[in-house]
């Protein structure tokens, strides 16, 4: 996978002034203004309205999207007859990798995107997501790949996510990260898409402390630029206060992302590490997934990424011929999570 680019820049001297101006401009208006008016000013997110039923997705990853695209996997690719099947016997919809190395590439979008809609529709299934590798607005053909994906009827995508770079200061680098949000929230609005961000854990991953990714998405209206909120991933980084993060994100929180770990100790480093589990064992509880729901006021997009289904500790891709497993394993992650929301079972 290659490493996104991270910002060089820090704040600018004029951007200095400006921003010092600004704090002495509030603390004088602060001064002679009712708190309530004071909240007034601030910017307000409108949160993005519930859905009237759950939509529940699976991500690819890996298994049928050929892998990290090396030769010796990428011929696992499955074709859009049997991406569909494959998503029919799950008994789910697709969130459908939109990469370098992914299922379709953002260059041979408009002639393949179609294809897997039109296989899906046959099995009344659809590509509710498509993932992206985009991180920058000024790398290429993204833009493209996303207009065809609108006109093949998919209208919404999984951002890659920014990184910090570690070798400087983190604060001056969420300038840059709300910039770029700005300029794909841009975009999305006038295309009519709504792109996620998923949460991940980790010191370079930007938005994993969850208040950092609530400033980078500033005032950006959810409907263009929310947040796909993941339990692994919150749970990994926030621990016992989870809930703030829930809290903090509800406003932005477009969609749900599931799975479940629990705690080893890595045999190389003697540090604890996540190791991914099903969906109902593990770290990830049932009331993790309410609150969620609780805090976004109703039923939201649901995507289940399965990352416990290795061999020697890797994800590998799964030929569709040996594909029994690999939907077994969506299958039972999807039966539990039905359980937690109320559902009744999966025919």
């Amino acid at each position: 996978m290659n490493t996104p680019k991270t910002p060089s820049d820090s704040l600018s001297r004029r951007d200095f002034i400006t921003r010092t101006g600004l704090v002495a401009a509030v603390a004088s208006v602060a001064a002679i203004t009712p708190s309530s008016a004071l909240a007034a000013l601030a910017p307000t997110v409108t949160p993005v309205k519930p859905l009237g039923a759950y939509e529940i997705s699976v991500l690819e990853k890996w298994y049928f999207d050929g892998g990290d695209g090396t030769p010796d996997q990428i011929r696992f690719k499955y074709t859009p007859e049997q991406t569909a099947q494959v998503c029919d016997e799950i008994g789910l919809d697709l969130e459908l990798t939109l990469r370098k190395v992914g299922h379709v590439t953002p260059e041979r979008a408009p002639d393949e995107l179609p294809l897997y809609v039109a296989a899906m529709a046959k099995k009344n299934r659809k590509i509710s997501y498509v993932a992206m590798d985009t991180v920058r607005p000024d790398e290429p053909h993204w833009q493209n790949a996303l207009r065809a994906a609108k006109k093949a009827g998919i209208n919404r995508y999984r951002h890659r996510g920014f990184q910090y770079d570690l070798t400087k200061p983190r604060k001056p680098q969420i300038a840059t990260f709300t910039k770029w949000a700005k300029e794909f929230a841009a975009f999305n609005k006038e295309v009519g898409l709504q792109a996620v961000y998923q949460i991940h854990a980790g010191a370079r991953m930007a938005g994993s402390a969850a208040w950092d990714l609530d400033t980078i998405l500033d005032d950006i209206d959810p409907q263009y630029f929310g947040v796909a909120f993941d339990t692994q991933h919150v749970l990994v980084e926030q621990g016992l206060s989870y809930e703030n993060a829930v809290d903090v994100l509800a406003p932005r929180t477009v969609a749900l992302c599931v799975k479940s770990f629990r705690w080893e100790e890595d045999p190389k480093t003697h540090k604890g590490a996540p190791m991914q589990m099903p969906f109902g064992q593990g770290a990830v509880k049932k009331e993790m997934v309410e609150q969620v729901i609780k805090a976004h006021g109703g039923p939201l997009p649901i995507i289940i990424h399965i990352e416990h289904y290795k061999t020697g500790g890797q994800l590998y891709p799964v030929p569709f011929d040996q594909r029994k497993g690999i939907v077994e394993a969506f299958r039972a992650d999807h039966a539990v999570l039905r359980a937690w929301l109320g559902l009744p079972a999966a025919t």
